[in-house]
């Protein structure tokens, strides 16, 4: 039978993540946000206890081009 191999500890905090299929993982929190966008984390582990996704407050990354998108006059162009 293998040996179960420990993650590699690279000085990255892991957290611990239940996917949305039910399997536990420790998961750093780069990958948390892409699993979060993608909607496949059901529920991870803070400091203060476990958050559940779709009921409990947390923040998602908005991507760059959310951020500067204006929708207004651009005074900079000629009229």
């Amino acid at each position: 039978m293998p040996e179960r191999l420990e993650p590699k500890n690279d000085g990255q905090p892991r957290i611990e993540v239940i996917t949305s299929h039910g399997t536990h993982h420790h998961f750093t929190p780069k990958v948390l946000d892409v699993m979060l966008e993608r909607g496949h984390v059901m529920q991870f582990k803070r400091k203060s206890g476990w958050v559940t996704v779709g009921i409990d407050p947390i923040r998602i990354k908005r991507s760059d081009k959310d951020c500067c998108t204006h929708y207004g006059w651009d005074r900079r162009t000629p009229q």
